[in-house]
Parts: structure tokens; sequence; C-alpha cells
């Protein structure tokens, strides 16, 4: 399995959520670098966004497959339906998991009295013994922990620093997942230090909110600033994280032990081959009265058997009638779709 010695660098783009004319999000995996940190597939990085030019979050009627959604808000707040009957709202301190399974449905929109919204939302690819399971959706609220330096609010995994005074911050997620994952919001003050221990078997990158830092693991070093994306070198037992002067650093810190598998990722589905991707949409569109019918339509005869879905199943399930219409899928490219691997894409 290829493995990353040195610190790598994955730089944000902007993206327009939900079109053109959409909140624009800083998306940094997929990279061409890599599209794995440990399970981690997928991070957009939003805000702070003014809600009243931007129009914050309308994303309608979607689906997945084969991941978990993971959001995670600083400030404002977001709604959340889905095809299972869950509407909930999704504010800061909070750490909503979806996890789609065989498929499912979902919509999320800013809500009205939000002014500025300012957040993460991540994915994780289920492992193949686990992509077809049952959907679930959960809301968690992890304590928040801290020193005089350094807070911490643990949203999955484990997580244990010292700061620079010597004072310990440690907590665990009773958030169970399919795959080893970790994930904690770190704020340290300007000009201070803190030492995170780290699992060499895992593997880490850090998001960082704002402000800028630098970054120490065993003899590697190197500098970090807001809205970028640090992978951590491979096998590093502790990551030394020293803020800048003159503002406050915030950060999100990803782990998780390696998926050791490729993927294939297109639109809002995972799956693992090409052949399964095109049955997922065929199937979502035909579900939604998009394009073709269910008859043309099937279930991918994996879905079906590992999912435990019937011939006539909605794999997406229903959504409430009154809410606005479903987004379409895009087209298909003309090509074969490429796995994407732990680091870059594999070539043929």
């Amino acid at each position: 399995m290829s493995t990353f010695e040195d610190f790598e660098l994955l730089e944000p783009r902007a993206v327009p959520l939900g079109g053109p004319r959409g909140m624009t999000v800083h998306r940094t995996l997929p990279a061409r670098r890599t599209s794995l940190i440990g399970a981690w597939c997928f991070a957009d990085h939003f805000g702070p966004d003014d809600v009243s030019a931007s129009g914050g979050m309308q994303v309608a009627r979607h689906p997945h497959t084969g991941l978990a959604t993971v959001s995670w808000l600083f400030e404002g707040a977001i709604t959340h339906r889905d095809s299972l009957g869950n509407h909930a709202l999704v504010r800061p301190g909070d750490v909503d998991i979806m996890v789609a399974g065989s498929g499912i449905t979902h919509s999320e929109y800013s809500v009205a009295d939000t002014t500025i919204l300012h957040g993460v939302q991540l994915w994780y690819a289920l492992p193949d013994r686990a992509r077809f399971r049952e959907q679930r959706f959960e809301v968690s609220t992890p304590r928040e922990i801290g020193t005089g330096a350094a807070r911490a609010r643990v949203g999955l995994g484990a997580f244990r620093a010292v700061d620079g005074d010597g004072a310990v911050l440690e907590g665990t997620s009773p958030v169970t997942t399919d795959t080893a994952l970790s994930m904690s919001q770190l704020d340290l003050r300007a000009a201070s230090a803190l030492r995170i221990d780290l699992d060499p078997g895992h593997e880490y990158g850090l998001l960082v909110d704002r402000g800028a830092a630098e970054l120490s693991a065993g003899d590697r070093e190197t500098t970090v600033a807001s809205r970028e994306l640090m992978v951590l070198p491979d096998g590093a037992r502790r990551l030394e994280i020293r803020a800048a002067d003159g503002e406050d650093f915030r950060a999100m810190l990803l782990g998780g032990e390696p998926l050791g598998e490729d993927i294939i990722m297109w639109w809002n589905f995972v799956g693992r081959t090409h052949e399964e991707i095109v049955a997922f949409r065929a199937r979502y569109q035909a579900e939604i009265e998009a394009e073709g019918t269910l008859a043309e339509a099937p279930i991918h005869p994996e879905a079906r058997s590992r999912g435990g879905l019937s011939a006539d199943a909605e794999q997406f399930g229903p959504f409430a009638p009154h809410t606005p219409a479903a987004l379409p899928a895009p087209m298909l490219p003309n090509g074969h779709l490429r796995s994407r691997g732990r680091v870059g894409i594999p070539k043929d």
C-alpha cells in the first residue's frame, strides 16, 4: 500500500454547492494526490457565509450509497430530512451522522433565522463488508474539554493531547462506526502549543478552519493555513501544533485505520465497480420519475442480495410529498469510471 512519508498539502478548490448560484464551499478531498485519509473520502469546508447574500445551504433531496455523511457546524443551523423519516436540526456542538448503506436520500437547508453559516461536511466510505448495511441517522453532542490554552470536542473516536503547560485534554466519543475513525475539533490560543497522541497504524489529516500554525511530526516539519488540509506522515506517533502569533487557531483533526480498498466515487455514490454506479444512478432517476422506468432500472443484484432488498423495493426510500423536487443526477461521463485509491488514482 502506498504511504506518505512526509506532510502532504491538499489545497482547497472553490465549488458552488447546488449549482452556479449556490453557496461556495472549499473542497479539499478527494484530491488528485489522494482520495482517502483512512476511510474519509470527502471534505467540504464552508463559511463564515453570510446567508442573506448567498442564500445559504439549499440542497434538495439527493441520494447516497456506500458512505456515511458527517455534519459539523461552528455557527448557524441546518435542517436535515431523510427517507428514513428523520427531520432534525443540525446545530453547533452536535455531530450528525447519516449512514447511507444500500441507499438513502436526504435534503439540507439552512434555517430561516441563520445569518452566518459556518462548518464542515465530511463523508467516509463504508468498508466492503458493511457498504450495503441498514441505513441509520444519529445525533450526538460531545462535551467540550479544555485547558487554559486549548479546547477540543471529540466527535468520533478518541483524542488525547497535552498543552504547552503540561495540562491534559482527553476524551472519547460514544458513537460507533463500521471502521475505526476519529474526528475532533481543536481550538488553540494564538502562540500556544499542543502535542497530540496519534495511533501510528492510522492515517491522519488536519483541516484548518482559521489561523495558521507550525506542525511537526517526528523529524518532519511544515506550516499550514486557513482552508488547507494537511495529510500527516504515515506512522507518526505524535503531532505538535504551534499556533501562529496574532490569531487563534481552529482545525478539525481527521483520522482512521486504512480502508485498504479502492473505491469508485461519482456524484453522491460510492461503489466498487462502474456497473454498480450506472445501476445506482438509473434506479434513483427512475424512482424520482426523472428518467426511465423502474422496470428498465432494476436494483443492482449485489445491492439486492446484500442489502436485503426485494425487486420492487424503493432503494432510495420514500420522501415527504410536500418537500421540494428531488435533484436529478447528472449525466455519466463517456468513459469508464476509474477507481480511487489511498494515493492518487491508480493507472489502468
